[in-house]
C-alpha cells in the first residue's frame, strides 16, 4: 500500500510480503496504548481465498510492521508483534482476510496464576512475571518499598503488572519484544513550539501537521490536595500524607488543576480504600494519586499528518489552538493509519493515567481482584517469629502450593496485656476475610467445624431437641481439657474438667453444691491464711487418716457447744505440759481401770 508522502512495510515471520499478495493489502493499522497491548490489523481484498495460503502464517506467527516515509529516511518500526486472530469475511463489498496480533505484551493476559514473592520490591517482582512469560527483560526501574510477602492470587500477570506500576508510577511496555518497567516521560519533556515538521515532529501546529482535534478542560472530579491515609500495625498509630493536586503528563501555562478545583472550594480528596501498612507507601500513594486525578483535568484528541514518533509515552507539544490549550501534552493511545483515501495518518489521545479503554471501564480500573466476600482456609504454620499470635494460610480451593502470609487472628477482647489466646492448630480449616479487601492482607476471623474435625460432645446436648434452645457454651482443648457453661434445665451451673475427667470442678445452681474431684492429691494453699466457713451448717471432714499439723498452735474451740473426741481405738494426747480443766465438773472416768502416774501427784 503506498500514499503520497510513506509506505507500509509488514514482514510476516521474518520475509516480506510476497509479491502476488503485496498489492491485496487494502488497510492497515497500529494501535499503541500506555495501559493495553500495542495491537496491529491488516486487511486484504482476497476474493480466491487465497491471501493465507501465500503467506503461510498462522495464529503464534510473528509479525512486524514499519513506515517508510517519503524522505528515504530508514522505515520506523510501528510494532513488533504476534498474530493472535486470523478472520475471513464476506459482504457486498467483497471477500476479504483480516490478520490481527498484539506485540509480546498480551501474554500477560493469558490465564491466572497464583504465587506468592517474598521479600521482593515492584521492581524484582516485574522481572520474575516476565522471565515467566518468556521474555527479554530491558530497562527495569529500581523501586524501594520491600514487600514481605505479594500475593498473586488467582490473578492474571496483567493483573498484577498494573497493580504494581499504579502504585509504584511505573509502565509496563514491551518495545521490539524486550520489556520494560520504567518511568513515564514527562510533558515537559516535549520540544518548545516553533520550526518546521521535519526538525519539530513533536510540535503539532493547527493547520500544519494537525488536521483534526478535540480539546476539553474541565473542572470535574478535580481537588486541591489529595490525602492517603494507613495504619502501622507495629505502632498502632495512623499513617497520612498530603499532596497537592498536580500532574506531570500535561503542562498548560495558562492553568493548573489546582486553580481549576479552587474555583469551587478547593476540595480534598481522603483515599482509604487500601491498607497501607508504612509511612513510605502511603507518601508515594499520595504522589500517585494526585497526578492521577490532576491528570483528568485536561484531555486531548486529535489526528495529523502520519508520523511514527507519534507514539503513547511521548511528550508533544500543541500550537495555535490558543489559550488556554496550547501547551505539552503526553500521549496516552495512538493509532498509525494507512488507508488508500486518507493515506498514512496518526491520531492520538491525551486521557491523563486514568484507564478509559473498554476494558479499563468494566475491569475495575486497575484494581486488583481478589476472592469476592470471605473465603475459607486451612491453618499451616502457627508459629509466629513475632509471636503475635498470627498463623499462615493455604486456600486449597484457589492452588496446591500457595501460603499467604502471616494473618492476624481475632481474639476477644483483644487489647494491651489482655483478652483471649484462642489460636487455630495446624490443619484447622479457618474463615478469612481480607482487610479492605486486599488479598495480601488476610485475617482469620474463626474455626469451623466439618465432616473430619466434628465438635466435641459434652455433658449435655448442645441443643434440647424439644424447645431448640442451646443447652451450652463449651470452651474444648487440643487434649480435651473443658470449661462447660450448662443452661439446660435441671442441670444448670458450670464444669471444668480435664482428659478423663481426671480433675473436676462442678458448680451445681440447681442443687447449689460446689464439687471438687482429683483422682490423685488435693492442695489448698494460701500465703496470709485458709478460711472454711460453713456459716450456721455442719461442716465434715472426712478421709482415711486425718492429720493435723502447726508449726505454732493447734486451737479447737466448740463455741457454745461441745467439743467430742471419740477414737475407736486408743486415744492419745501427748504435751511438754498437758492441762485438763473444766469451769464446772471435771470427771476423768475408766471403764475398767484408771491408772494416774507421775513423780509426785497433788489432790486437791
Amino acid at each position: 500500500m503506498t500514499s503520497i508522502t510513506s509506505t507500509c512495510l509488514v514482514e510476516l515471520d521474518g520475509k516480506p510480503l510476497p509479491a502476488e499478495t503485496a498489492p491485496l493489502l487494502i488497510a492497515a493499522y497500529v494501535d499503541d496504548s500506555q495501559q493495553l497491548p500495542d495491537a496491529f490489523v491488516l486487511r486484504f481484498r482476497d476474493p480466491n481465498r487465497q491471501v493465507l495460503g501465500q503467506l503461510g502464517v498462522q495464529v503464534g506467527s510473528s509479525a512486524k510492521v514499519s513506515v517508510q516515509v517519503a524522505d528515504g529516511a530508514q522505515p520506523a518500526v510501528l510494532i513488533q508483534g504476534e498474530i493472535t486472530a486470523l478472520e475471513a469475511e464476506f459482504d457486498q463489498g467483497g471477500t476479504f482476510t483480516v490478520i490481527r496480533g498484539y506485540d509480546q505484551l498480551h501474554r500477560f493476559f493469558r490465564g491466572r496464576v497464583t504465587a506468592s514473592y517474598l521479600q521482593a520490591t515492584a521492581s524484582d517482582i516485574a522481572t520474575a512475571i516476565a522471565q515467566r512469560a518468556g521474555l527479554r527483560v530491558g530497562e527495569v526501574a529500581s523501586t524501594t518499598t520491600v514487600y514481605d510477602h505479594y500475593s498473586q492470587a488467582g490473578q492474571t500477570d496483567w493483573e498484577i503488572l498494573s497493580a504494581l506500576g499504579r502504585a509504584n508510577d511505573l509502565e509496563v511496555s514491551v518495545r521490539d519484544g524486550v520489556f520494560g518497567f520504567t518511568k513515564p516521560v514527562d510533558a515537559s519533556a516535549a520540544p518548545s513550539a516553533g520550526g518546521t515538521a521535519s526538525s519539530q515532529p513533536l510540535v503539532l501546529t493547527l493547520g500544519k501537521d494537525l488536521l483534526r482535534f478535540r480539546a476539553v478542560l474541565t473542572s470535574a472530579a478535580q481537588v486541591d490536595t489529595v490525602e492517603v491515609r494507613g495504619w502501622d500495625v507495629a505502632t498502632k498509630t495512623a499513617l497520612r500524607a498530603s499532596k497537592p493536586a498536580q500532574t506531570q503528563r500535561i503542562e498548560l501555562p495558562a492553568v493548573t488543576p489546582g486553580q481549576l478545583a479552587k474555583a469551587f472550594g478547593g476540595p480534598a480528596y481522603v483515599a482509604t480504600d487500601v491498607p497501607y501498612r508504612a509511612q513510605a507507601e502511603v507518601d508515594e500513594a499520595a504522589r500517585v494519586l494526585a497526578d492521577e486525578l490532576a491528570s483528568s483535568f485536561a484531555e486531548f484528541e486529535g489526528t495529523a499528518r502520519g508520523r511514527p514518533e507519534l507514539r503513547a509515552g511521548v511528550a508533544i507539544s500543541i500550537d495555535g489552538l490558543g489559550v488556554p490549550f496550547d501547551g505539552k501534552y503526553t500521549i496516552t493511545t495512538s493509532r498509525h493509519r494507512f488507508d488508500p483515501q486518507t493515506g498514512y495518518t496518526t491520531s492520538f489521545a491525551v486521557t491523563g493515567r486514568r484507564d478509559r479503554t473498554m476494558l479499563g471501564l468494566t475491569g475495575g480500573g486497575g484494581v486488583r481482584r481478589v476472592p469476592t466476600g470471605i473465603a475459607i482456609g486451612q491453618v499451616s504454620d502457627a508459629s509466629d517469629p513475632q509471636q503475635a499470635g498470627r498463623v499462615r494460610l493455604t486456600f486449597p480451593w484457589l492452588s496446591d502450593d500457595y501460603v499467604s502470609d502471616w494473618a492476624r487472628t481475632v481474639q476477644p477482647g483483644a487489647g494491651k496485656d489482655r483478652g483471649t489466646e484462642l489460636l487455630p492448630e495446624v490443619g484447622d480449616e479457618v474463615l478469612v476475610a481480607f482487610e479492605q479487601g486486599d488479598v495480601n492482607r488476610p485475617v482469620v476471623i474463626g474455626g469451623l467445624f466439618n465432616g473430619v474435625d466434628t465438635m466435641p460432645r459434652g455433658p449435655v446436648d448442645l441443643v434440647d431437641g424439644g424447645t431448640g434452645q442451646v443447652n451450652r457454651r463449651s470452651l474444648v482443648s487440643r487434649a480435651g481439657h473443658r470449661l462447660d457453661l450448662v443452661d439446660a434445665s435441671g442441670s444448670e451451673g458450670i464444669r471444668a474438667t480435664t482428659t478423663g475427667d481426671k480433675l473436676t470442678l462442678v458448680m451445681d445452681h440447681s442443687g447449689a453444691k460446689i464439687t471438687l474431684h482429683a483422682d490423685g492429691k488435693v492442695v489448698i494453699e494460701g500465703t496470709q491464711g485458709i478460711t472454711i466457713d460453713s456459716a450456721s451448717a455442719d461442716l465434715d471432714l472426712k478421709g482415711n487418716k486425718i492429720s493435723l499439723s502447726a508449726s505454732a498452735g493447734v486451737s479447737v474451740d466448740g463455741g457454745g457447744g461441745a467439743v467430742d473426741v471419740k477414737a475407736g481405738s486408743s486415744l492419745s494426747l501427748t504435751g511438754v505440759n498437758a492441762k485438763l480443766e473444766g469451769s464446772g465438773t471435771t470427771e476423768v472416768k475408766g471403764g475398767s481401770l484408771c491408772n494416774i502416774q507421775a513423780g509426785l501427784i497433788k489432790l486437791n
